[in-house]
């Protein structure tokens, strides 16, 4: 297992990566997948190319054997960093990866000086709110509105609205 930076040439793999785990038929052999919820893609190499780009954020990359297997979007945003895109091959779920990338984001954010790390996930994914609040995440109250005018980001079933989860950077691992 070896984790990375991303680079430009990586943009392909890490946008069929993350629409394969979030969209569509494939991503249902996950627990993971938004298929449900929203239809169309998750994101476009030109976003991922933007992302990587951006020099207040990083898109860290897990290998193993040679095969890209997850990926985290991680931005500076003032005193926190913001975590997004947390993915695992679907077939690859369930076996410690996301547990692997989100102590290796919270080790980031650390190194960032940020003081806590905080992201959005969309309500009604009860699993996935949990998962996070295993690992000592909380809602923070605060919402935002899916943006549904944007089709980069797929086209919501039904109405949807972003939570903030968010966990103070000193209770992160050492």
């Amino acid at each position: 297992m070896k984790l990375t930076s991303a680079t430009l040439a990586d943009a392909a793999a890490i946008d069929h990566l993350v629409n394969s785990a979030y969209r569509g038929e494939y991503s249902k052999q996950g627990w993971t997948t938004e298929a449900d919820l929203l239809g169309g893609q998750r994101t476009d190499a030109e976003k991922i190319c933007e992302m990587i780009t951006d020099p207040s954020a990083s898109i860290q990359l897990l290998w193993v054997e040679q095969r890209l297997m997850g990926c985290v979007y991680l931005r500076r945003e003032g005193e926190a960093v913001y975590l997004g895109m947390l993915t695992v091959e679907p077939t690859a779920q369930a076996k410690g990866y996301g547990s692997v990338m989100l102590e290796h984001a919270e080790q980031w954010a650390k190194r960032q000086g940020a003081t806590r790390i905080k992201m959005t996930v969309i309500q009604g994914r009860d699993s996935l709110m949990a998962y996070y609040q295993r690992r000592g995440y909380e809602l923070t109250g605060k919402t935002e509105p899916f943006p549904s005018d944007d089709p980069r980001f797929g086209i919501p079933k039904v109405p949807l609205l972003f939570l903030e989860m968010a966990k103070p950077i000193a209770n992160c691992p050492t």
